[in-house]
């Protein structure tokens, strides 16, 4: 019983020693939007946002502009991006939006989201909250 003991405290330990919390995600920052031609059903746009990271570690990974709730409606995909801690980066594309989408950043703004992998390959999705750049007309 003595030697079995230490086994279970060791493996015990060594499962909450795997259990790091992760580095908190700290993305926001501004869009612009430029050329839209605006349709019934569609709007054909120039997208730009600057990614300011204001948390304490480098982030990497996918950065998509897609509808809020339903992973699968992506309107861009602006491939992995890595944003160092203290720093930004700046995605641009001219891209396709459903009206509705468009007509919903007026009040709610865009939807970009970052995804992220831990070291057990969970993926997790991050919202970056954005607002519109100073002194540009959204047009």
């Amino acid at each position: 019983m003595r030697i079995v003991l230490p086994a279970v405290l060791f493996v015990a330990s060594a499962a909450f020693a795997q259990d790091a919390p992760e580095p908190k995600i700290n993305l926001s920052g501004t869009y612009e939007v430029t050329h839209a031609t605006v349709g019934e059903d569609w709007v054909s746009l120039d997208f730009k946002a600057t990614i300011m990271n204001m948390g304490d570690t480098d982030v990497s990974g996918p950065v998509v502009l897609r509808h809020p709730n339903q992973m699968q409606k992506v309107w861009e995909r602006f491939g992995d991006q890595s944003i160092p801690a203290g720093g930004s980066k700046t995605v641009s594309a001219s891209t396709r939006v459903p009206r509705e989408e468009y007509d919903g950043w007026t009040t709610g703004g865009t939807s970009l989201f970052f995804y992220t992998k831990n070291d057990r390959g969970d993926i997790k999705t991050f919202r970056i909250p954005l607002s519109k750049a100073p002194g540009k007309k959204t047009t």
